[in-house]
């Protein structure tokens, strides 16, 4: 078995995108050059699935994590990449800080939630229904529109019943 990584967008209207991760990618490096012009001015959910992989036919087996995000577009459909950063960065910081506590003066009563703020502005959670359907599209179970490299959408086939297999973990 193997892991991928697979990513959607919700549209405004709850419309579930899968985006290739090569394009996340080229959009995260060069904003200006890879940019979704379908989302300008928007700022749209995200969610990253990590999908464990059978070897032996290369279908989708079980979700093992899903991680919610946020991403805002500019006017020209750039991603911006500088509020990206800030908040995984902020995301990262809170994840490390039971293990690599922050030395503070030990009579400061003011307490720094600042990374508390950015990481929360970046994270959203989900609706039941909007989980299931994640969780059915990562496992190529339901339909959903595909944002290719070039960042034009087009219909994305499934498996029918042959991911009946396929479980939530």
């Amino acid at each position: 078995m193997s892991y991928s990584t697979r990513t959607f967008l919700l549209g405004p209207d709850d419309t579930l995108y899968r985006l290739a991760s090569a394009k996340l990618s080229r959009m995260l490096d060069d904003p200006n050059r890879h940019r979704l012009p379908r989302f300008a001015g928007q700022r749209l959910r995200m969610a990253e699935a990590i999908v464990i992989v059978a070897v032996r036919d290369r279908a989708p087996y079980a979700v093992v994590r899903l991680v919610y995000e946020r991403l805002a577009f500019d006017a020209e459909g750039r991603l911006d990449r500088a509020a990206f950063i800030r908040q995984n960065a902020a995301r990262a910081e809170l994840a490390m800080s039971p293990v690599i506590p922050r030395s503070e003066a030990k009579e400061t009563v003011v307490i720094d939630a600042g990374s508390r703020f950015v990481a929360g502005g970046g994270s959203w959670q989900s609706t039941p229904e909007q989980e299931r359907e994640i969780l059915r599209a990562a496992l190529d179970e339901s339909k959903c529109e595909r944002v290719n490299l070039n960042g034009v959408v087009e219909p994305v086939s499934h498996r029918e019943s042959e991911a009946a297999g396929a479980r939530i973990v």
